[in-house]
């Protein structure tokens, strides 16, 4: 079945001279075969298990073991499919269409024993994977972090909330990237998490009735709702006019006036004198 879904992904890149990338769930020498039939070149880490007759002809984990980290094995078919046996902390399956042994790269690795890094030879078709994958790996981890707990038996409530996490995971890489400071994973989650609660939120207005036999309590200042990331962050910082007919009580903490003016990013009454303070301090 995860064949299946690899061979209908391609169906419209046919004998156009691409490559695909793809992990030990769905690689298997039979699929590496098919694609290639079609004109498209595959590159996977494989199980020990799909390796057909090649697992006989490749050298065992102890021979490998025996020469040391780094160490490779490999072996090709008359179809030109090359299956890789690499030692590195685990032994490692690479099954390619378009890539082998060499040319080899070296890879620095931490020996924790000897408290030292040590360079180890890497061979072609891993590097090429690693180039092209290692987008896909750091997501999962990222995904694997913080994932989303709560159970469902909805399998379209599962996708979803799989989705939203993927996107914050690509916003807080975009967020990093950006230059502004530094953020942890959790962090970013959950300040987004706040600008989401806070957004579109309402202050009450004060009832109409008789006034009540209570002294009137002492009046606030204008709390603001906006997140710290909306309201110091980049974007269309400028003041628009409204046609709200009463004007409302600029968010600026250092002013007590009131306005029709807001803030076309933060969408919060301010006055136009007042944008420099608010967004700064």
């Amino acid at each position: 079945m995860a064949g299946d879904v690899v061979m209908r992904l391609c169906d419209d890149i046919k004998h156009k001279n691409h490559k695909v990338f793809f992990d030990n769930f769905f690689c298997s020498i039979p699929l590496i075969e098919a694609l290639k039939d079609q004109g498209i070149y595959g590159t996977g880490t494989c199980r020990a298990n799909r390796l057909k007759g090649a697992n006989q002809k490749l050298k065992s984990e102890k021979q490998l073991k025996e020469i040391g980290r780094g160490a490779c094995s490999v072996v090709s078919s008359n179809e030109n499919i090359t299956v890789t046996r690499w030692l590195d902390s685990s032994v490692i399956h690479m099954v390619s269409s378009c890539a082998g042994q060499s040319p080899e790269d070296v890879a620095h690795r931490w020996v924790k024993k000897e408290q030292m890094m040590v360079r180890v030879q890497k061979p072609f078709s891993v590097a090429l994977y690693n180039q092209h994958m290692g987008g896909v790996d750091l997501v999962d981890q990222c995904l694997a972090m913080y994932p989303h707990r709560r159970r469902n038996k909805r399998w379209y409530i599962r996708v979803f909330f799989h989705f939203l996490d993927v996107a914050i995971v690509n916003a807080w890489r975009l967020y990093l990237m950006s230059g502004l400071d530094k953020m942890s994973l959790l962090l970013f989650k959950a300040s987004v998490a706040r600008a989401l609660i806070n957004s579109g939120t309402l202050q009450l207005s004060r009832g109409r009735g008789r006034p009540s036999a209570t002294p009137p309590p002492v009046k606030r200042r204008a709390v603001t709702k906006v997140a710290r990331e909306v309201r110091f962050g980049t974007g269309n910082h400028w003041p628009q006019l409204t046609e709200v007919k009463n004007a409302n009580r600029c968010h600026d903490a250092a002013c007590r006036r009131k306005t029709k003016y807001i803030c076309m990013h933060c969408s919060v009454p301010l006055c136009p004198g007042c944008f420099a303070n608010f967004h700064t301090s």
